[in-house]
């Protein structure tokens, strides 16, 4: 039968074509797809895990977060699914520093820890959902570090990373423990990580051996407080750290020699490695204050301690000294900082700065200003002083006490404001263009 040109265009838009009977309908087909074998997805065009990438979900996260997860903690002892993480990340051919590593992504929520993470000598990228929304924290009675990185028996370059979540090291139930221990031999970046109620250090770098070269890295945009020993304490061995931009405040313990940054330059065996000079830092950008000794205290060790760059910081309320170099370090440049209230909680006077048997170091271009007024300290008190009662605090002796064997020392085109006094020289060749109180040769 012919067929009429309306019944062709119906055909046709119906995708059919003349004299061809139409295809069945939904309700009639069959069960069976039709589509060839060939164009079904194969296991290639499926997204794979990658080895490199774990991402690890707190107890607390929620069903949808969990579900994408390779690991799911249940908030007691999650370490073990820490370390089980990083304990996969792959070899990465490592010809030139034989190393491996990857990165593990931790959720937002409390991850709390039966013991420590340790990153051993992988390059590990551990990050968090921020600092205010990932937390590692030690469980009662652990007495260790939260996280350490490197074994001190590996060199290398390759750059690992913390960021973006805080660390708590519950000090009040523990007898040890810092937050981060990073031992020599790789190079680390810290940055945006919240440090604090560690039973001993907020940082410790870590020395370990002579035959390993210095880890090199950097402390950037991290808070670190409320540490019962320094914030950050960078031992023997240890070159080429830059500290900037980090809130360092209320570290240590009072009348302990604990401080907020401690460079400890000591050839021979001690606390924080086994020898080596401390040297080439620099600290630049950093708000310090309330620390419970000195803010930035550099330890030279008889030799050691140089070529370090203390710079644009701003300094207050410390008990003692903002700044103490001594003990053989040299090469310092103190320049562009904005230093305030020292010695504001303790009894008698403390300059802003003490040279102490050290040598060729340059103060320029800093704002001083005298200290005002607190609470009184326990030695206050036991001088009369009452309790409670905000005082007057005891101006500092003088902008710069120079002591002992310094020499070859500058202090040049600083700013001094308040009722303070002026600059102690003993070196011959220290030079001042401030009133010196007393100079001998």
């Amino acid at each position: 039968m012919r067929t009429s040109s309306l019944a062709v265009l119906l055909l046709l838009f119906c995708g059919c074509s003349p004299g061809i009977p139409p295809s069945p309908s939904t309700d009639t087909v069959a069960t069976t797809s039709s589509r060839p074998e060939a164009e079904s997805p194969s296991n290639e065009d499926v997204p794979q895990p990658r080895p490199d990438h774990v991402f690890i979900a707190a107890s607390e996260a929620s069903a949808r977060v969990k579900s994408r997860a390779d690991y799911v903690c249940d908030g007691t002892d999650d370490h073990v699914d820490i370390q089980a993480a990083i304990d996969s990340l792959p070899e990465q051919s490592g010809e030139q520093f034989g190393v491996s590593g990857g990165t593990v992504e931790l959720s937002a929520g409390s991850f709390r820890l039966g013991g420590s993470i340790h990153c051993q000598d992988k390059v590990v990228n551990l990050l968090g959902n921020g600092m205010s929304s990932t937390e590692l924290i030690l469980q009662d009675g652990i007495h260790d570090d939260v996280v350490v990185v490197g074994t001190g028996t590996k060199q290398g370059f390759p750059s690992g990373r913390i960021a973006q979540l805080s660390i708590n090291g519950n000090g009040e139930k523990q007898e040890k423990g810092s937050g981060i221990r990073v031992f020599a031999g790789l190079r680390l970046t810290i940055e945006e990580v919240r440090v604090s109620n560690c039973k001993e250090t907020g940082v410790f770098l870590q020395g370990t051996s002579v035959e390993i070269r210095p880890a090199i890295g950097t402390i950037e945009n991290c808070h670190i407080g409320y540490n019962r020993k320094h914030g950050v304490h960078i031992g023997a061995g240890i070159e080429g750290w830059i500290l900037r931009g980090n809130r360092i405040n209320d570290n240590g313990t009072h009348g302990k020699p604990y401080h907020g940054v401690y460079i400890e330059a000591i050839h021979g065996k001690v606390e924080s490695g086994p020898a080596g000079a401390a040297n080439a830092f620099i600290i630049a950008n950093n708000v310090l204050w309330q620390n419970r000794s000195v803010q930035i205290c550099i330890n030279g060790g008889g030799h050691g301690g140089a070529h370090i760059v203390i710079s644009g910081n701003v300094m207050l309320s410390s008990p003692l000294e903002n700044i103490k170099l001594y003990a053989g370090t040299h090469l310092v440049s103190v320049t562009g900082n904005s230093i305030h209230s020292a010695s504001e909680s303790a009894i008698g006077a403390a300059p802003h700065i003490t040279l102490q048997d050290a040598s060729y170091c340059t103060i320029s271009a800093n704002v001083f200003s005298s200290p005002s007024r607190g609470l009184p300290s326990p030695a206050m008190i036991k001088a009369g002083a009452k309790p409670g009662k905000i005082v007057a605090v005891p101006g500092p002796s003088g902008i710069l006490i120079e002591t002992g064997g310094s020499n070859h020392n500058r202090f040049v085109g600083n700013t001094i404001a308040g009722q303070v006094t002026g600059v102690t020289l003993v070196g011959a060749d220290s030079v001042s263009d401030r009133k010196v109180t007393a100079k001998k040769k």
